[in-house]
């Protein structure tokens, strides 16, 4: 690591990433944090502590301490991220960093600060915040200097940044509280509801992932997921279709495209003729579930596209 003067950080809701100039992505890791009850002190940071998730003894607990793109505990982040940091550049560094940091739209002044100071005392020299959506649109590979509107859907664990960019400025954009925890709240719901059966966030996760589309398929996907029978009480195994989690994330989709709907009615026309030509590019690991570019497509009736490797955008 010696010479290496630029960092930068992706603090996602689901996942953080830190990448140095010249050398790509050098840690990608889940934004989890497993810590005693009792003395609050940290056992797990990040693929450690989620694999823990579910599995704990009651005196454990493990969380992710960002939520919906929002802060649940300074403490946890604090930890979580000088544990991250010490990993990259070791406990002595030889070398005080620049980090430029992406931070989640929307966050208050006070919560950018307290991260800003977390970090320097982790070990880094100076912080530049940049917002994430302009980040993420530029990792997609967007010209948003250009004079000609670009739309960049964001699409995160905890919030979804609709953007629509010109002269390497945001011109319009939203910050909505749909993303990846929503669908998987989603399909928890609708199997509690309809086969009393009750799943963890992984599960419905796994379930979102393997055989979720945001469009119906046109070949029947189906797997098989071990819950909790709400009425016995016992475990139960049961056989899930891809069409009951089509059905199961309609209504968080359909927010999401008439908030998509809702930015380009508030476009000026110039920029919107602009979005219709180039297209909406989707980023961010939500906008890895199936069909979803193509149900974006269809609703709006705009070609839609998902960037390479949209995870890392």
């Amino acid at each position: 690591m010696f010479g290496v003067d630029e960092l930068g950080m992706d603090l996602g809701t689901s996942t953080l990433h830190i990448v140095v100039r010249g050398k790509g992505i050098v840690l990608s890791e889940p934004a989890y944090v497993a810590y005693d009850r009792q003395t609050r002190n940290v056992v797990a940071v990040g693929e450690e502590a989620r694999r823990m998730y579910g599995r704990t003894p009651a005196g454990l607990i493990v969380e992710r301490p960002l939520r919906y793109g929002r802060i649940r505990s300074f403490d946890l982040v604090s930890k979580m991220l000088r544990y991250f940091m010490r990993k990259v550049i070791g406990k002595r560094a030889t070398f005080r960093p620049k980090l430029l940091l992406a931070l989640p739209g929307g966050m208050v002044p006070s919560e950018r600060q307290t991260l800003v100071d977390v970090l320097v005392d982790a070990g880094v020299r100076s912080v530049v915040p940049v917002d994430e959506s302009v980040a993420s649109a530029i990792g997609a590979g967007m010209r948003i200097d250009q004079p000609y509107g670009r739309m960049n859907i964001d699409i995160g664990g905890g919030r979804t940044n609709v953007s629509v960019f010109s002269f390497g400025h945001q011109i319009v954009w939203d910050i909505l509280n749909v993303g990846g925890d929503r669908f998987d709240d989603a399909i928890i719901d609708y199997l509690r509801k309809k086969h009393n059966l009750l799943i963890g966030a992984r599960t419905a996760e796994e379930l979102k992932i393997n055989i979720g589309s945001a469009m119906p398929r046109a070949e029947q996907m189906y797997l098989d997921v071990t819950g909790r029978n709400l009425i016995s009480g016992l475990p139960k195994l049961m056989r899930i279709t891809s069409d009951e989690i089509y059905e199961a994330i309609d209504d968080p989709l359909t927010a999401l495209i008439e908030a998509i709907h809702a930015v380009l009615e508030h476009t000026p026309a110039e920029l919107a003729a602009d979005v219709f030509d180039n297209g909406i590019v989707l980023s961010g690991g939500g906008a890895r579930l199936s069909g979803l570019a193509d149900a974006i497509s269809t609703a709006l009736k705009v070609d839609c596209r998902v960037a390479d490797n949209p995870q890392e955008c």
